[in-house]
Order: C-alpha cells, then structure tokens, then sequence
C-alpha cells in the first residue's frame, strides 16, 4: 500500500518515523477520519473544519489544509482504489530533541494520510450490534480530536474480546459517547444524545442526525441518556464515519426490545442514506 508522509508517496513498509517525533513520545498530536461515497469525499470541509479545531487546540501550527483533498485523490489512485474508501490522516507537532515535555512551537509537524477501500457492513446495518458499556476514564478534553486514544483502545478492546462492536463510555451517571462513536437513544419517539462539551468529540455524523430530524419533524435533544435509567429507553443507535447509522440491539448481554433494530432508528437510516446519494 502506498501511503503519503511528509511530501512523499512511499510503500508504507518504507516509511520511517523519528523516535523523536513527539506523537511516538508523548501521543502529541490529532487525527482526521473521513470517507468517500461515489468516490467523493464526504463532508470535507466539516472534517477539515473539526481538524483546525483539534490543531487550534494543541497549538499545533499545521497551515497546509489547502493541499489535503489532492493527496487524499493521489494516495487512492496509487493504489489502484475502484470502489470507495476511507482516508486517515495525523499529523504530530514534530521531531525535537533531547525529548522535554515543553516544545519549540517553530519545529515542522509530520504529515501522514492514507487510503483503505471500505469494507461492506450490511450485516451489522441492517441486524444492528451488540455494546458494552465502560466507565470514562478519559482525559476531559474528548472534543479534540486527539492520537492519544489508550483509553478508547482498551474499552474497544474489551469489546470485542467480548464479541461487541463497541464500548459506550459513562461519567457518573451520564451516557457521554462510544470510543470512537456517538452514542444516541429514543424514547417516546424522541431521538435522545449527550450534549456538546469536552467530554464528547462532536461528530460529523452525529450533526447530520440532527438536521435530519429537525427537517423532517422528528424531535431530538441534547440532554443526558442516564446510566441507571438505560433500559427504560426505546432504541439505540451508534454514529460515526465509518460506523454510519448503526443500531444497537443489545447493551451488556441486555436484549433491546425484540431484539431488531428500532422503528425510528431504521427511518433515520433511510433518510441518511438519501442524503449520502443527494450529497
């Protein structure tokens, strides 16, 4: 696979990275995550919007955002990509040494993007997926969109050693997001998620959610799904990138409902899907 680092189009095996680099040392450093449908990069400049705020943020001094869209293109046609894909993107404040925890904000940040073709979800789409839910032993700035993920790592991991899709964090007895998704419920035919704070990332996706329900009269809020109150909700569903629309049909071995993905839940996927073939 070929993969684009620092001004070069190299075979990833090929790629090397300073010890000194301070996302290697210290995880300093954000990341975008961003797709395409009918090879067209999906709400690009929401995610390069959510990227400035991350670097904004760390005081990362990364300008280049003008160039990203073509070595996204040039990444996916080097590898030959026919369907559509996905693409990453990090970017680390950069190499200094000896190592200290304070930095010299002139030293030049490293750029990595690369491509993947999606791989079909139909599955866990249409039948919906199982979570558990973790305790949010998160830093409390979940708003930037930060490398440092060791937290989310370990709960997904424990999600899928237990056959999840993914863990579901709570603070307290508030629902706050999954480890790398939101996280929604519906009750009495109202579509429920956390509000924006430091402690959710605000998701591409997730917005989409709400202009689709403000425009087609379906009531939604920003309020807290509470943890000891869980099963007294209707439906539940995941948002994100890669993860779409998504419905939960089972919470800690907790069958929801019938056991099939909610009524709404499927009307909010129909509608993003709509939106996906207008876009």
């Amino acid at each position: 696979m070929i993969a684009y680092y620092n001004g070069n189009y190299l075979p990833v095996e090929k790629i090397s990275i300073s010890p000194f680099d301070r996302g290697f040392l210290f995880s300093d450093g954000v990341y975008e995550a961003l797709r395409t449908y009918n090879r067209k990069l999906f709400m690009l400049k929401n995610h390069l919007d959510r990227l400035k705020y991350s670097l904004e943020q760390t005081n990362i001094n990364f300008t280049e955002f003008d160039k990203l869209e073509k070595i996204i293109f040039a990444c996916a046609e080097k590898n030959n990509f026919t369907h559509d894909f996905s693409t990453y993107i990090q970017i680390t404040r950069g190499i200094s040494f000896p190592r200290t925890h304070h930095y010299n904000n002139q030293i030049k940040p490293n750029l990595l993007i690369y491509t993947t073709e999606l791989k079909k979800r139909e599955h866990e789409l249409n039948n919906g997926v199982s979570i558990i839910l973790e305790r949010d032993l998160r830093w409390n700035r979940c708003d930037i969109k930060s490398i440092s993920l060791l937290p989310n790592v370990m709960a997904n991991q424990n999600a899928f050693i237990k056959g999840c899709y993914e863990a579901v964090f709570y603070r307290d007895n508030f629902i706050t997001e999954g480890s790398h998704t939101n996280f929604f419920a519906v009750k009495n035919g109202k579509v429920i998620t956390a509000p924006l704070s430091n402690f959710i990332l605000n998701g591409v996706t997730r917005n989409i959610v709400f202009r689709l329900c403000n425009e087609n009269n379906i009531p939604v809020e920003e309020e807290y799904i509470l943890l000891a109150e869980i099963f007294n909700y209707d439906e539940f569903f995941l948002t994100g990138t890669s993860t779409e629309i998504t419905p939960v049909v089972k919470i800690d071995n907790n069958i929801i409902g019938n056991g099939s993905p909610g009524l709404l839940t499927k009307k909010i996927q129909k509608l993003f899907y709509n939106f996906v073939r207008n876009y």
